[in-house]
């Protein structure tokens, strides 16, 4: 997964949302389908080994599980107009039809959350911005891409880094919660201007490389392509467009 090329896993994300976003609840069978699609991006992971699988399971139910509990108990407690109970107790009525739109839902929103999570997981921020600019993005819009994806790693090991410090000189860290938050403000001051300083060394390198200069620029990244891979990009683009023609026509 590390060695594709950036646009061959962003080209397979989009088919997937594609895939995802299509009513294939109404296919027979369309949980295995599901399942099956899941499967295929486990296995990927799997295969850029079992770092990258650890980190993109344990990411993924972190992330997806908030989500999911919310949305089965504001739906299947409160969906509207509903005939078909499952369990009741006082006000309290668990419907079947708010149960299986949450699972619709929710089967959306952890293919599309595990695709992108193992593009990111896999792709250096640098080589998915180089990618885009090989697609005509210009240069100036992928340097502000790249600093919005580098934002938070820079900003958390910054804090990091500040927060030893702190500690070194004394800061209690640890204890009750109004402890903790009382420790949270010594860290804000040095955060906000340590980011500002960085933001004006970031400026001053940009100007003296000539950054704005309308010349092509180099770059010491490179990106290894394929002509398997740019078949598998349309590959996936074309099958994915087909799918929607499809799924028009069965189900007009």
């Amino acid at each position: 997964m590390h060695r594709l090329h950036p646009l061959t896993k962003v080209s397979g994300c989009l088919a997937l949302l594609v895939l995802a976003g299509l009513p294939w609840q109404r296919m027979p069978h369309a949980w295995l389908w599901a399942v099956l699609l899941l499967g295929i991006l486990a296995l990927a992971a799997r295969t850029d080994g079992d770092m990258t699988f650890r980190t993109w399971a344990r990411r993924l139910l972190l992330i997806s599980a908030p989500f999911l509990l919310s949305m089965f108990l504001i739906n299947g407690f409160l969906w509207p107009n509903t005939t078909n109970v499952l369990w009741e107790w006082g006000l309290l009525r668990l419907s079947a039809d708010g149960l299986a739109f949450s699972a619709v839902i929710a089967t959306r929103l952890v293919l599309a959350v595990a695709a992108f999570l193992l593009l990111f997981l896999t792709t250096h921020p640098a080589d998915f911005v180089l990618g885009l600019e090989q697609l005509g993005l210009s240069h100036e819009l992928a340097y502000l891409l790249l600093a919005v994806l580098s934002l938070l790693p820079r900003m958390y090991d910054r804090l990091q880094t500040i927060m030893m410090a702190q500690q070194a000189r004394g800061l209690q860290t640890s204890g009750t919660l109004i402890q903790r938050m009382r420790a949270l403000l010594p860290l804000f001051g040095p955060l906000v201007i340590s980011a500002l300083q960085d933001v004006e060394e970031r400026a001053m390198a940009l100007e003296a490389r000539a950054f704005r200069a309308p010349t092509p620029k180099t770059t010491i990244r490179t990106l290894h392509d394929t002509s398997a891979q740019r078949i598998a990009r349309w590959g996936m683009v074309l099958a994915a467009l087909l799918l929607v023609l499809f799924m028009r026509w069965r189900f007009r």
